[in-house]
């Protein structure tokens, strides 16, 4: 995968066009921004990306829902049940 920086995309923005897949960096800060990933491969990566956000969505409601069982729980507690 080539790595582009925002500085040569800002200033030669037809880059994208010739763009297939590629890491977006910012090479003063040393930093990755996002990848970017053309129309054409879109349908290909889709559905991994709609499965990693399901996923990472039902991770945080099971990690909510148990932090809620425990606060019903201390209150039971609390209330001599």
């Amino acid at each position: 995968m080539l790595s582009y920086g925002i500085t040569d995309i800002q200033s030669k923005p037809s880059l994208i066009k010739s763009m297939d897949i590629g890491e977006i960096v910012d090479k003063r800060a040393h930093t990755t921004l996002g990848y970017f990933i053309s129309a054409k491969y879109e349908s290909y990566i889709r559905p991994l990306i709609d499965k990693i956000d399901r996923e990472k969505k039902l991770e945080k409601l099971k990690r909510l829902q148990a932090h809620q069982d425990l606060e019903f729980a201390e209150v039971g507690v609390d209330d001599g049940l």
